[in-house]
């Protein structure tokens, strides 16, 4: 089947229009019109509903539209595969939670590059239902984060932990005057929800809502106030943050996910030697 049909088919599912559809692909309407009727023909089926002004999926088409998808990703992973430069042997496709990356993994990235400088390296910032998406339709070899999806296709393996203590802009902050000032809560995942939760009420009102703790590092060095933030971040850089006195510390695991019968396994682990011991 010639992809540009699926890509075609996608665009008008997209826009809900055969102009506009033509217009993104810089085609004209009649050739749009024309792959939409060839699919049709190939599959079958009708794939739209076209009425004036309105262009509705038909339940065929709505079934197509996964299948679809997946056809292009792989299409396009396999361009990557085959564009691979003399010495490089194969790639790696790697997702790590929004606000999870750190210096040391920027360290271990680097660190692969030395020990693998045949394998070609991607790294993506992606929340975690969107990794897990990726995951299955194979766009993603394996997703590094602190939430790790619990579905049978994957393998879950520690590589590390991280540390988080309650930060602030004042050196003689306590507990109650970091809560009460301009605190900034960042989404640490469901466990660390559940663990502030727990040891602080629901009656904490931040500042400031994020996932991504460069972006509350900065916030409180602009504003004052505090966060739960690793020591390799608050301590970092200038000014210095610091550490409120008697706040309860929080750590957990950080994992890797990936799928158990990938055709990059051997790979995939080898890698994750390099990440193990992660300590953020």
């Amino acid at each position: 089947m010639d992809i540009e049909l699926l890509k075609t088919f996608l665009e008008v599912r997209r826009t809900r229009h055969f102009g506009k559809a033509a217009e993104n692909l810089h085609l004209t309407q009649a050739a749009v019109s024309a792959r939409i009727r060839q699919l049709e023909e190939l599959l079958g089926v009708k794939l739209f509903i076209r009425s004036r002004n309105n262009i509705q999926l038909t339940s065929e088409g709505e079934r197509l539209v996964t299948h679809a998808q997946t056809v292009l990703l792989a299409w396009t992973r396999a361009q990557q595969e085959v564009a691979l430069k003399t010495g490089q042997t194969s790639q790696i496709h790697i997702g790590v939670r929004s606000g999870l990356w750190s210096p040391a993994l920027q360290e271990r990235l680097q660190q692969l590059h030395r020990e693998m400088p045949g394998v070609v390296l991607r790294t993506e910032g992606h929340m975690s239902d969107a990794a897990v998406k990726m995951l299955l339709d194979r766009t993603l070899d394996f997703a590094i984060s602190y939430d790790p999806p619990n579905l049978p296709e994957f393998k879950v393996r520690d590589i590390g932990s991280v540390s988080l203590k309650l930060y602030s802009g004042s050196r003689n902050a306590t507990v109650a005057s970091a809560l009460d000032g301009s605190y900034v809560y960042v989404d640490w995942g469901s466990a660390f929800a559940r663990f502030h939760a727990k040891r602080f009420g629901e009656g904490v009102v931040p500042s400031l809502r994020t996932n991504i703790s460069e972006s509350a590092r900065a916030f409180i060095v602009s504003s004052g106030g505090a966060a739960y933030l690793p020591a390799s971040l608050a301590e970092a850089g200038r000014p210095k943050l610091y550490p409120v006195e008697a706040a309860p510390d929080y750590t957990r695991s950080i994992t890797a996910a990936y799928r158990s019968n990938s055709d990059k396994l051997e790979l995939i682990e080898s890698v994750l030697d390099v990440f193990g011991g992660l300590a953020i």
